[in-house]
């Protein structure tokens, strides 16, 4: 080993010691000591053959084995890529290849599932195992870093965002103060820690601080959320708009009373979401964040708790550090596409198709985000919509963010999206599909669902189909 490698090998990007503030729910499990796992998984990469910056892709459950496992990968040089464990075989041959990874750890691992070269070979590393790629092409990515993978708006399913692991931890640090975080605070993680929000916001923040850590896990039950509040006396928590919206409905007398802070992220939250939190629940301080959908990291932060109920469609203002623009389109003059500028911006994207959001703009860097915003005269942002919702048919302009939106606001509605229809050249229209909780909207009501929907929309917004999707919220995870 060089001495090139030997110093990069060397340095810690986090402490352990900070590992030790971290537990698991019954619903988990912890099958592990805080400081033997990390341990053993730190010897198994510092003594591996991958060379300094190699990619290491991490498809692990919640528990605290993943994040002592992503440590440990980092604190070894490597970078660390996590991505859904549930990932099917076939995408691990183009994700291992996009990100040009030259090892991959998962529960359950089947070499003849996964493509891989002739001298490639399977390692176990606890309970877990490890599949090593023979002589791995040499490393586009650097000590030091980390690939957030981009969610299901992304144009590939493979690609990702290169950041500096002490980037995130900025950023993370950036929200943890706009959300009033202490280091006496017990944060709860349910969301799933390959997604930004959990990794960087929740994980990355509430450790920096020596706050603790409490790892449960998809699914989301209710009853189990609230217990766990309680058992683990949780003051922080975070959700997607979906399972606010089910605590809404489902816990007219409020989350318990231990619960401080609770973060809402990954979507638009409708204004009558909020104002029925803040009802249910007057001890609560709720917030209300935006992230760039494909870049990882928070953008800005509204403090729903403190602000007149005419801003609670707001995602608020910037987080310190953060400028923002808008690129104003020419059909809408009154909105544009928002553009972030921080210290804490991804270095590159990396993956099939990968093409980078930055762009300079009067010498300073700048991330075209995608998405369509207003902000008002003292800087709070209303999120409209992703670019490529706004489509333009028979001459009208179309916005199907806010069609989404509508159809959110009505009781059962668990999600929706819209497919474009395209017909040689031309736009034909979109078609919709509405998926619904089937204790709140049976399906016998389907019909008359349909066209209370179809009365909410102008003739031109609406769809040529309209797909009802019935199931059960409970066993549903929706994460973003």
């Amino acid at each position: 080993m060089n001495s090139l490698v030997s110093i990069e090998r060397s340095r810690e990007f986090f402490p352990a010691d900070k590992l030790l503030n971290i537990s698991a729910t019954s619903s988990v499990g912890d099958h592990c000591t805080a400081t033997d796992t990390y341990t053993d998984y730190l010897r198994f990469w510092q003594t591996s053959p991958l060379q300094p910056g190699h990619v290491v892709v991490i498809a692990l459950p919640n528990t605290i084995d993943v994040l002592h496992m992503f440590f440990a990968v980092l604190n070894s040089g490597l970078v660390p890529a996590l991505i859904a464990p549930t990932t099917p075989s076939e995408r691990f041959g183009q994700i291992i290849e996009d990100f040009q990874a030259a090892a991959l750890v998962k529960s359950s691992l089947r070499i003849d599932g996964i493509p891989h070269g002739p001298g490639a070979r399977a390692e176990l590393i606890g309970r877990w195992s490890v599949l090593i790629f023979d002589a791995p092409r040499m490393p586009s990515t650097r000590p030091g870093e980390v690939i957030i993978t981009t969610s299901g708006t992304s144009a590939s399913f493979s690609s990702g965002c290169v950041h500096r692991f002490e980037s995130l931890q900025a950023n993370g640090l950036r929200h943890a103060h706009s959300i009033g975080l202490r280091k006496e605070d017990r944060v709860l993680v349910n969301l799933p820690l390959y997604y930004s929000t959990a990794l960087v916001a929740q994980a990355i923040a509430t450790l920096t601080l020596d706050a603790q850590l409490v790892i449960s896990g998809p699914p989301f039950l209710l009853p189990q959320y609230t217990r766990d509040i309680a058992a683990h006396r949780i003051t922080v928590s975070s959700l997607t708009p979906v399972l606010l919206r089910q605590i809404n409905a489902c816990e007219p007398s409020g989350l318990p009373p231990g619960l401080r802070v609770l973060s809402v992220g990954g979507d638009h939250v409708p204004a009558e979401q909020v104002q029925r939190c803040l009802q249910a629940n007057p001890q609560l301080e709720l917030y209300l964040t935006y992230g760039i959908t494909e870049a990882g990291p928070r953008v800005s932060t509204l403090a729903a708790h403190r602000v007149d109920p005419a801003r609670y469609a707001s995602v608020g203002l910037p987080l310190a550090g953060t400028q923002v623009r808008l690129d104003w389109l020419s059909e809408s003059p009154w909105q544009g596409e928002l553009l972030v500028s921080s210290n804490t911006l991804l270095l590159s994207k990396i993956g099939r198709s990968a093409k980078s959001p930055l762009v300079d703009i009067d010498g300073t860097t700048w991330l075209r985000t995608g998405d369509i915003f207003t902000q008002d005269a003292q800087g709070y942002l209303f999120f409209k919509g992703r670019k490529s919702d706004f489509l333009v048919i028979n001459d009208e302009k179309v916005n199907l963010g806010a069609i989404k939106h509508i159809c959110r606001t009505l009781p059962g509605v668990i999600s929706c999206r819209t497919l474009v229809k395209p017909t040689h050249q031309a736009l034909a229209g979109f078609e919709l599909e509405v998926t619904l909780d089937q204790s709140i909207v049976p399906s016998c009501d389907g019909p008359s669902f349909k066209q209370h929907i179809l009365k909410l929309l102008k003739r031109y917004e609406r769809p040529g189909r309209i797909d009802l999707v019935f199931q059960d919220a409970g066993s549903i995870v929706n994460y973003k």
